[in-house]
């Protein structure tokens, strides 16, 4: 650690230049990376996921790529509905190799009909717009564009806002914190310049692995949220270390050196610790949490090295005077300020002081003290109700959110995010088999009878069979939506009695995907 330390203080400025090369480059490539992310909550290998994959090849239908088109309007006449439907197919043009479905009336005076496209939904949302502009409805008719697409499209310049928002209160704070431990020292600003490279360096590599895989729109919070702590943590910890190597006396570099052998050793197995920790989402089975843990991962990582060259360099340029703290007292006694109340000479010597004191006067009292604070603040986790999401729990003051709330009240909840059952014939085979339609006939008089079931949409026709008639659809919508306990209670009843009861020939293949399945 020593030699190393004493090579990088040897090459101190070009150190610094790289991590401003680091700091640019990764600062453009953030600037770049929110249409790279989307929230795809797929579970491979699982039914819902074959007949997602399905769906996708055989019908052209991908359920996060799609747009659903709302119009709500007093007039109904066919006049209108004509027009409506022109603009939903001329909307679908704005979308490469997009298809449009016939509208369908749903009570209330509402229509709506889906923009069916092969994309995914990191490529899909960035025509949100262009579909809108393009639907153009005649006087007294709302249109709106929905689906996961869209409502991701507007809901990413909101997550942003919302966290430039949590940065403009965060940052103060942590800089009058900083302020209270290092003074009114030069020292306050080294754990802000070790975040933004560190942040923007994994950003910029969380963009290049954006093209290879899909990544979740909240790494960007969680590698934000990580990179500041580790950098506050780390600097606290390095600097102090600094100062107290300073007063043994020796040059500044020689200060350095000792201070990265101790100090600096234990932030490089602090962030190995903690790399290690979050690299276990890289092993979870679902893409969601392993973006999640790939953002997770590499914060620490880049933490690491920034930790091994970075810091040091910058305690050889803030060198002594840079780290040396000057207490509020000092400062204000300097510029001929008065003296409050509160501004005692040394800092350091106060609060903290005497409640260490306190503590390790009655070491038991203050455990047990703290231990039934924690206790307590960890009770009401076994009243924690873990639910999928929802779209009641999002802003709903974007137009796509509008939409979807409309189209809820009009036709309800659970056809928004239907259950979509497969059928495959098996090779060679046809759905449209006798054998198979007396099957599908059956199982959608079981359906239908089901307490849970709204309606139910099948046929040989339309988006319903796959051009090669070897795959066929049915689409199920339910009373709730997809993550309220009757609709799963449903989905355990159609795959372990409605669908084995329905009858279907040997060979042929059903299995339940969409919303509430997955």
């Amino acid at each position: 650690m020593d030699r190393w330390t004493r090579l990088v203080l040897r090459f101190r400025w070009p150190i610094l230049g790289v991590w401003l090369v680091v700091l640019l480059a990764g600062g453009v490539a953030t600037s770049k990376l929110t249409p790279l992310l989307s929230n795809t909550f797929t579970v491979p290998g699982t039914d819902s996921e074959r007949a997602r994959t399905i769906l996708q090849e055989h019908f052209g239908d991908r359920s996060d790529g799609e747009f659903l088109v709302v119009y709500k309007g007093r007039d109904g006449t066919a006049g209108v509905r004509l027009a409506l439907q022109r603009g939903i197919r001329n909307a679908a043009k704005a979308v490469p190799g997009a298809k449009a479905t016939d509208l369908r009336e749903a009570s209330g005076g509402v229509l709506y009909g889906s923009i069916l496209s092969r994309l995914n939904l990191a490529e899909a949302k960035g025509y949100t717009d262009d579909i809108l502009e393009r639907l153009d409805p005649p006087a007294g008719i709302d249109a709106y564009v929905s689906g996961q697409a869209a409502i991701q499209d507007e809901l990413d310049p909101i997550f942003n806002e919302d966290l430039k928002k949590g940065e403009s209160i965060a940052i103060p704070i942590a800089l009058a914190v900083l302020l209270a431990v290092f003074g009114l020292s030069l020292a306050a600003t080294m754990p802000f310049l070790f975040a933004a490279a560190t942040i923007t360096g994994t950003l910029g590599i969380v963009f290049i692995v954006a093209h290879y895989m899909t990544m979740a729109t909240y790494v960007t919070n969680l590698v934000q949220l990580i990179g500041l702590g580790i950098a506050i943590d780390y600097s606290l910890l390095i600097v102090y270390r600094f100062r107290e190597e300073l007063e043994k006396g020796g040059s500044k570099d020689d200060a350095i050196v000792r201070t990265m052998a101790t100090a600096g050793r234990a932030v490089i197995f602090s962030g190995a610790t903690v790399a290690i920790g979050l690299a276990l989402l890289l092993f979870m089975p679902l893409p969601f949490m392993r973006s999640m843990g790939v953002g997770g991962f590499l914060i620490p990582l880049v933490s690491i090295v920034a930790a091994a060259t970075l810091q040091p360099a910058l305690l050889s340029v803030y060198g002594r005077r840079g780290t040396r703290r000057r207490h509020v007292a000092e400062w204000l006694r300097g510029h001929g300020l008065p003296l409050p109340r509160f501004a005692g000479p040394d800092v350091e010597h106060g609060f903290s002081s005497r409640l260490a004191r306190a503590i390790m006067r009655r070491p038991i009292a203050f455990f047990a003290a703290g231990a039934a604070l924690l206790v307590a603040a960890a009770i009401p986790v076994y009243a924690l109700q873990l639910t999928p999401g929802s779209a009641q729990g999002i802003p709903q003051t974007p137009q796509s959110v509008r939409g979807l709330n409309v189209l809820r009240d009009a036709v309800g909840p659970g056809a928004l995010s239907p259950t979509q059952i497969v059928i495959d014939a098996g090779e060679r085979r046809f759905v449209h088999a006798t054998e198979i339609q007396t099957a599908v006939q059956r199982l959608r008089a079981k359906l239908e009878a089901d307490e849970e079931v709204a309606f139910v949409q099948s046929g040989l026709t339309g988006r319903h069979v796959d051009p090669s008639r070897r795959y066929e659809q049915v689409i199920v919508a339910g009373k709730h939506e997809y993550g309220d306990q009757p609709a799963k209670s449903f989905v355990h009843r159609l795959r372990d009695e409605i669908i084995p009861a329905a009858g279907f020939p040997e060979g042929a293949d059903v299995i339940a995907g969409g919303g509430p399945p997955q």
